[in-house]
């Protein structure tokens, strides 16, 4: 979900050597599904509705990993997101240059691309729009793909939307109890049979108390080498000392642990106070303590795990 470590995660796991990643590439699905008309790259048009987009985002998900990029829709790679990958970024501006031609993508871009897909001995993706009851129908399909679930305490995510401007603090209960419903309705979903292999749950605290020893166990579920490129990235960007390196969205923040606690210490009580009250049941089953004044909000030590 997010604000829960999961760019820091796909930044980590595209270090990886020959690896392919993408960066949210079902934002564009998440948008339109019920609103527009969507082009795929094989020239076919299809209109959903709202009560599709887990099927939708599931048959997406496999054609993505897969490869077989002529099945997916046009704008999935028009997308800016493509300037996160460094590997890509010939793919990003050849869509720029043929513009809105979906025969140009399909002839000039898109051939390239899926070269590049087949040749990589890893496929990650980044996925915050998307929700377990897709994923399991994705695991289903192809249950050798491996998901990985990143989890945060709910105060600091959704402390963190309001510092970015991603929702407003006045409306933080309704926000509150959206947020932990979702959260609670993905955990649930895991509990299903399909998820007894190849499923790992990562709370987000963790990867930042230990990047290294947490990033190794990731890579070993996944079955990947943990390099050492990936190992030196790891450091690079979560085992710095000193001061977080303050940026709303980057990945590289230096000091992983002190930007995970730093809530703690510069919160409003009163806001903390809000999201516990929506999201006490998800913040019990996950493992962390609720607080119940400023001084426990501010001891790291007692409250930040029960673990």
């Amino acid at each position: 979900m997010m604000r829960s470590g999961s760019t820091f995660t796909g930044d980590v796991f595209r270090s990886h050597p020959s690896s392919f990643f993408l960066f949210e590439p079902m934002q564009y699905l998440t948008q339109s599904v019920g609103k527009n008309e969507i082009v795929y790259v094989n020239g076919t048009t299809r209109s959903y509705n709202e009560s599709q987009l887990h099927d939708i985002h599931a048959e997406m998900i496999i054609n993505l990993l897969l490869c077989r990029f002529q099945d997916v829709p046009f704008h999935v790679f028009k997308s800016s997101h493509f300037l996160y990958h460094n590997h890509l970024k010939q793919h990003y501006s050849c869509a720029q240059r043929i513009k809105d031609s979906v025969t140009g993508m399909r002839q000039q871009c898109i051939p390239d691309l899926i070269k590049k897909c087949k040749g990589a001995n890893s496929f990650t993706m980044k996925l915050i729009t998307v929700r377990m009851k897709a994923i399991s129908r994705v695991m289903k399909l192809l249950p050798e793909v491996h998901v990985i679930q990143l989890v945060r305490d709910p105060r600091p995510v959704l402390l963190s939307q309001i510092n970015v401007g991603q929702i407003d603090k006045a409306n933080i209960q309704n926000e509150s109890n959206s947020h932990c419903k979702i959260l609670q309705n993905d955990i649930s979903e895991t509990e299903e049979g399909i998820f007894r292999s190849n499923f790992h749950r990562q709370r987000y605290e963790d990867l930042a108390r230990d990047p290294l020893g947490q990033f190794q166990g990731l890579f070993e579920f996944c079955g990947l080498e943990f390099s050492q490129a990936v190992q030196n990235r790891v450091r690079r960007i979560a085992m710095k000392t000193g001061k977080v390196k303050k940026c709303q969205y980057c990945s590289d923040k230096g000091n992983a642990m002190a930007a995970s606690i730093q809530w703690r210490v510069s919160s409003n009580y009163s806001l903390v106070q809000a999201i516990q009250e929506q999201c006490l049941n998800i913040i019990d089953k996950m493992g962390y303590v609720s607080v119940n004044s400023t001084k426990n909000l501010k001891d790291t030590k007692v409250s930040l795990t029960k673990g």
